[in-house]
């Protein structure tokens, strides 16, 4: 038994993960696209608080512009967020 562990730990043995054949194209397409509707939403929240401020609702209209904000500053340093993460 000893033997073959010391014959299997003596193997040289690299596995380098790699996507199928259009699956990497494809999971960058449909995270582009998810990446585009958060900057839609991002910006549908700023002016639909800007909206709420107008026909009075301001604690409403201040909290999603807020959250706006917070959302474009967080989309616009995304890759720097995972790239801390990932490393």
């Amino acid at each position: 038994m000893d033997l073959v562990y010391q014959l299997l730990y003596s193997l040289p043995i690299t596995v380098t993960p790699e996507p199928p054949p259009g699956i990497g194209e494809a999971v960058s397409r449909v995270l582009s696209w998810l990446y585009w509707l958060s900057w839609v939403a991002v910006l549908g929240a700023g002016f639909y608080g800007v909206l709420k401020i107008v026909t009075g609702d301001s604690d409403e209209g201040r909290r999603l512009i807020i959250s706006a904000i917070v959302g474009g500053v967080l989309l616009a340093f995304l890759w720097l967020i995972l790239s801390v993460l990932i490393s």
